[in-house]
């Protein structure tokens, strides 16, 4: 039985983008709503709506900034799990992995949870089509785990250990 291993991303600046956007989003919503209150005292139930949704954005956006660092790829006898933070949690049974290759993607317009230096979740690309990432960077030197069904995306930084460590684990 092989020992339980935990494989780091590499480094990115993909933390201080979702920083910025959800600083970015505080300001640009709870701001009109504070001159509102200022100039108009009656509009107080703006300024409660604007807190609100300024307040769940720009959180949602600095909560996933807070989770970056504990981004970690998981390895045991059975499963290669990748994680960031309480909602992103991938299980891949390591003996229905049919592939792993290293790619620089090309991007698409689809709409997702990509920004310079950080892809989670569902992410579209146009030449792999959906690919689940947990990655420190969007675009560049993506490790694909491929299963009959669905492609992965990482960047373990230690990419040469990871990867001989998935194959001892992976069936012959």
């Amino acid at each position: 039985m092989n020992e339980p291993l935990a494989f780091k991303p590499r480094p990115s600046t993909g933390q201080l983008w979702l920083f910025g956007i959800g600083i970015a989003l505080l300001v640009l919503i709870l701001g009109p709503s504070l001159l509102a209150v200022l100039s108009a005292p009656e509009a107080l139930p703006s300024l409660v709506i604007g807190l609100l949704v300024g307040l769940v954005l720009g959180g949602v956006f600095i909560a996933m900034g807070l989770w970056v660092p504990a981004m970690r790829y998981e390895l045991d006898d059975q499963y290669l799990t990748l994680r960031c933070g309480p909602l992103l949690n991938y299980r891949i049974p390591i003996a229905g992995i049919q592939g792993i290759r290293r790619r620089n993607l090309a991007l698409s317009l689809w709409s997702s949870m990509r920004f310079p230096g950080i892809a989670m979740w569902d992410v579209r690309y146009a030449d792999e089509g959906r690919v689940y990432m947990c990655a420190t960077s969007a675009l560049t030197g993506i490790l694909l785990i491929e299963t009959e069904k669905e492609k992965y995306g990482i960047t373990p930084a230690d990419e040469e250990a990871f990867v001989a460590a998935l194959k001892a684990r992976m069936p012959a």
